[in-house]
């Protein structure tokens, strides 16, 4: 295969969530550094890949995907200083596998920097907003980045990061029918579902949230709502508080810590 095939290919497979797909993905991403070993843009994305298997479930340590992820950002950058890509994944690691989101904010902005139009920074940087219950600037942030990019072989993830922005300003119709949009196009996505669900919850139809609820557990059959709060950016803050809570009015189980305190 020609080497932007398999790039564009490997892209399309680690966002597919699905465990077969990103394995693939993986395979597809080292065949091209092989190959290839002086591009930047191979390394962004296995970086991406390793917290696609954070933020998915998929990883059994964190740390260890979150190093490797960091390791990856750094080859990137030895290879192009200037890669908004590299510098955005990086702040993706610092948001959702290190939650140190004042680091994550500064490489988002190195990228925009760097690139003013990078759509994909834009887009983490308005979830980032959401994080810390900034709704407003996460609103602006992510509508900039499907400005940026209306056509987007991922237009599924932007929708489904920009519902999850309008969450956060309590827009809960506006949010439920970007999720959905997204969830259309991508059914694999537990982020969607949880805007889905919390959402619905909000909104009173709790059949409906509970419906969604079912599918997420089918997904992900050891979620918790103990696990959401460790593995999520904005677990301190009142947006996960409150996602949170709509998952366990769901049905989706409480389950524990890691310190084995209930939730």
């Amino acid at each position: 295969l020609e080497s932007h095939t398999l790039l564009f290919s490997s892209i399309t497979l680690m966002h597919r969530i699905s465990p077969l797909a990103s394995q693939r993905a993986h395979q597809m991403l080292q065949a091209l550094i092989e190959r290839k070993p002086r591009l930047a843009a191979p390394y962004a994305w296995l970086g991406k890949w390793h917290v696609l298997r954070v933020t998915q479930g998929w990883s059994d340590d964190a740390a260890k995907d979150g190093r490797l992820a960091l390791d990856n950002t750094k080859r990137a950058l030895d290879r192009d200083a200037t890669s908004s890509l590299a510098l955005t994944v990086e702040g993706q690691v610092h948001t959702y596998v290190l939650k140190q989101l004042d680091v994550a904010e500064r490489r988002y902005e190195e990228a925009l920097q760097s690139n003013p139009n990078d759509a994909l920074a834009w887009l983490l940087k308005g979830a980032l907003h959401a994080f810390r219950d900034e709704g407003k600037d996460a609103v602006r942030h992510t509508k900039h980045a499907l400005k940026l990019s209306p056509l987007d072989p991922l237009q599924d993830y932007f929708e489904s990061l920009a519902a999850s922005a309008t969450l956060s300003t309590r827009n809960y119709q506006k949010a439920f029918d970007m999720a959905n949009r997204s969830f259309r196009m991508n059914r694999t996505h537990a982020s969607t579902l949880r805007t889905m669900i919390a959402a619905l919850c909000r909104l009173n139809r709790q059949g409906e949230a509970r419906s969604f609820a079912a599918t997420l557990l089918a997904l992900e059959p050891n979620f918790t709502v103990a696990r959401y709060l460790e593995r999520s950016p904005a677990a301190r803050s009142e947006f996960g508080r409150d996602i949170a809570d709509a998952l366990k009015e769901a049905g989706i189980p409480t389950g524990t810590s890691r310190d084995g305190e209930q939730r």
